[in-house]
């Protein structure tokens, strides 16, 4: 982590945004502790947050393993997930991953630097892209044999000349 921010020396804030994944031990009504907790990490590295979500019970795809409570290891197969956007000197940085890697209740999380310094927008992923260099025509209620046949062998001699 430190190699991947080296360049921290610097004083100038940038974006950021942090991952998480809670342990699910937590009762919902102190979840908002938990995450106030978090926040506090970061605005006492002198972080300014600019966007979160709030954490949500999610399924993992994998079970992970976490020295708990007793020294016994606890295996959680869900977790609650959230995320925190904040600027923050690479300095600052270095101590918030430090402030989370420290606390038992997080049971993994990532801190990145994002490529874009934009909002989180969702994407809507069509699943069928309609092709754009066929040419609409108006429906026909009914066509005759010929009429269809007629109508092929015009779109086969248009995709002859295209080709």
């Amino acid at each position: 982590f430190v190699r991947m921010f080296e360049h921290m020396e610097d004083t100038t804030k940038k974006l950021y945004e942090v991952g998480y994944l809670l342990i699910p031990l937590i009762p919902e009504d102190k979840l908002a502790d938990e995450v106030n907790g978090l926040r506090t990490y970061i605005e006492s590295a002198n972080g300014f947050i600019v966007g979160e979500d709030q954490p949500k019970m999610r399924r993992l795809s994998f079970a992970i393993k976490q020295r708990g409570i007793a020294s016994k290891r606890l295996r959680f197969e869900d977790a609650y997930f959230g995320w925190m956007r904040f600027q923050a000197t690479g300095t600052d940085v270095l101590a918030i991953n430090e402030a989370f890697d420290k606390n038992d209740k997080v049971l993994r999380f990532i801190l990145i630097k994002p490529i874009k310094d934009v909002p989180r927008i969702p994407r809507v992923i069509s699943a069928v892209k309609a092709k754009t260099d066929v040419v609409k025509k108006e429906k026909k209620t009914s066509l005759s044999d010929q009429e269809l046949d007629k109508e092929i062998d015009q779109l086969l001699d248009d995709n002859k000349v295209a080709a």
